[in-house]
C-alpha cells in the first residue's frame, strides 16, 4: 500500500515536471519569435537558419493541447478501473499517439514525455507482450529527440537557433535550465521504474508466501476434515450401538423374564402363564417396533407417538408386566416439557436403569424419584438387588448413560446404595443430574 502511495505521488511529479518542460520549450521559442520580430531582427534570424520557422502559437496551443488530453485520459483509466484489456489496450495506443503528437509539435526539442508514457503504460498494463511492444515504441520515441541529424533530414529549426539570438550569459541560462529539467525527468522516471519493480518483486514474495501458508492450511483442514469424519464414524457408531443396546436390552429383559414367570406357572396354573406368555409376545412386538424406529431415526418409537410423560408411564407399566418386577415412580417434576434430545436421553436412561436393576441386581422392587429445580432435572433410580459388589464398575449400559448424559451438560453417579449415609439398604442406586433447555410450561 505504501509503495503505490509512493509511485501515485512520482507519477505526479513526473506529469508536473513534464508540464513545466513543455512550457519551458513553448514560452522561449515564442518569446524569442516575438523578441526578434519586435526589434526588426526577422531578416538576420532568418538569414541565419534559412528556413522559415514555425508558428510558436501553434506549437505552444497543441502540444499544451495534447498534453492535457494526456493527463486526462492517464488519471481518468486509474480511476475507471476498466476490466475489458480490449478498452485497455485502446487507451493505451491513445496515450503513445499523444505523446508522438507532443513530441512533433514541440519540433522534437524534448521527447522526455515518452519516459513519461512509459512509466504509466508499464505500470497500468500487465501483459508481457504487450508491456515489451510498448517500452520498445516509447524508447524509439525516446531516442529520436535531441538528435541534428533528424533536423537535417527533416528540415526542422533545432532548438539551439532560438537560443544562438541571446548572449552568452543568457544562453547558458535556458541551457542550463533545460538540461536540469531535462535530467530530472529522466532522475525521476529511473526513481519510478526502481519502486515499481522493487514493489512488484516483494508483492511477487508476499504471494508466494501467502500461497505457502494457504497450502499449509489446506493440508491442515484436510487433516481436520479426516479427522473430523473419523471422529463422527465412532460417535455415530457408538450412539448406534448405545441405541441397539438399550432397545434390545430392556425388550430382551422382559421377555426372559415373563418367559421365565411362564414357564414357571405353566404346570400350576396354565391361565396364568398363557397370560404371561401374551405379555412376553406383546412386549417382543413393541421392541421389534422399537428397534425398527431406532435403526430408522434412533428415536424410541414410543416418544414418536405420545408425550413423555405417557412414554414412561406406559414402558414402566409393560416392565412391571413382563418382569413381575414392582415399579414404583414418583415423578415430582411438574409437566415434563423438554427438547427432543433431551426426551431421548430421559426415556433411555430409565430403560437402562431398570434393565440393569433387573438382569444384573435380580431386584423385585425398582423406586424412580423425578424432581426439578430451575432448569436442572434430578432423575434417582433405586432397587433392592444385590447391588455391585465391594468395587462398582462402569459396564456397557452405563458407560453409554454416561455419554448420553455427557454430550447434553448432564452427569451420573451410581454405586451401592449401602454406601450413601441416608439409605444404607440393600441395592443399587443411579443418580442423574441433567440440565433442560427448555422453560416448563405453564398447564
Amino acid at each position: 500500500m505504501d509503495n503505490e502511495k509512493n509511485l501515485s505521488g512520482l507519477s505526479r511529479l513526473m506529469f508536473a515536471l513534464n508540464l513545466s518542460i513543455i512550457l519551458f520549450y513553448s514560452l522561449v521559442c515564442l518569446a524569442t519569435t516575438l523578441r526578434i520580430c519586435g526589434s526588426f531582427g526577422a531578416y538576420d534570424f532568418l538569414s541565419s537558419i534559412r528556413q522559415i520557422p514555425p508558428s510558436p502559437w501553434r506549437m505552444t496551443l497543441w502540444a499544451l493541447g495534447q498534453y492535457l488530453l494526456l493527463c486526462a485520459i492517464s488519471f481518468g483509466k486509474a480511476r475507471w478501473e476498466i476490466e475489458r484489456y480490449e478498452i485497455r489496450l485502446v487507451i493505451c495506443l491513445v496515450e503513445i499517439l499523444l505523446c508522438a503528437g507532443i513530441t512533433s509539435s514541440l519540433e522534437f526539442y524534448y521527447s522526455g514525455t515518452a519516459l513519461l508514457v512509459l512509466a504509466d503504460l508499464v505500470h497500468y498494463m500487465r501483459n508481457s507482450f504487450y508491456r515489451i511492444c510498448f517500452i520498445v515504441v516509447l524508447i524509439l520515441l525516446f531516442s529520436f529527440g535531441r538528435y541534428e541529424i533528424l533536423y537535417s533530414l527533416t528540415g526542422r529549426i533545432p532548438f539551439s537557433a532560438y537560443l544562438d539570438y541571446y548572449n552568452q550569459t543568457v544562453r547558458s541560462l535556458f541551457a542550463g535550465a533545460e538540461s536540469l529539467l531535462v535530467c530530472l525527468n529522466v532522475l525521476l522516471f529511473v526513481l519510478f521504474m526502481i519502486l515499481l519493480f522493487t514493489g512488484q518483486k516483494a508483492e511477487n514474495s508476499r504471494i508466494r508466501k501467502l500461497n505457502q501458508q494457504l497450502n499449509q492450511a489446506n493440508d491442515r483442514l484436510r487433516d481436520y476434515a479426516f479427522e473430523l469424519e473419523r471422529m463422527t464414524e465412532v460417535r455415530e457408531r457408538n450412539r448406534l450401538a448405545r441405541e441397539i443396546h438399550d432397545t434390545l436390552g430392556h425388550t430382551l429383559t422382559g421377555i426372559i423374564m415373563g418367559s421365565d414367570a411362564g414357564l414357571a406357572l405353566f404346570d400350576a396354573a396354565p391361565e396364568e402363564a398363557k397370560k404371561r406368555i401374551q405379555v412376553v409376545a406383546q412386549a417382543a412386538r413393541n421392541g421389534l417396533n422399537d428397534v425398527r424406529r431406532s435403526i430408522k431415526a434412533l428415536r424410541p418409537d414410543a416418544l414418536e407417538n405420545t408425550t413423555l410423560a405417557e412414554a414412561l408411564e406406559t414402558m414402566i407399566s409393560n416392565f412391571k408386566a413382563a418382569t413381575s418386577a414392582e415399579v414404583f415412580y414418583d415423578q415430582q417434576a411438574g409437566l415434563l416439557v423438554l427438547a427432543q434430545d433431551e426426551e431421548d436421553t430421559l426415556y433411555r436412561v430409565l430403560q437402562e436403569s431398570m434393565t440393569n436393576a433387573v438382569r444384573h441386581g435380580r431386584a423385585t422392587e425398582i423406586h424412580i424419584h423425578i424432581t426439578r429445580r430451575d432448569n436442572l432435572l434430578t432423575i434417582d433410580v433405586r432397587d433392592n438387588g444385590c447391588g455391585c459388589g465391594a468395587e462398582a464398575k462402569e459396564g456397557f449400559g452405563l458407560r453409554h448413560m454416561r455419554e448420553r448424559l455427557e454430550l447434553l451438560g448432564g452427569s451420573l453417579t451410581f454405586g451401592n446404595r449401602e454406601t450413601l449415609e441416608e439409605d444404607g439398604e440393600r441395592g443399587f442406586y443411579i443418580v442423574v443430574s441433567l440440565p433442560i433447555r427448555e422453560k416448563e410450561e405453564e398447564v
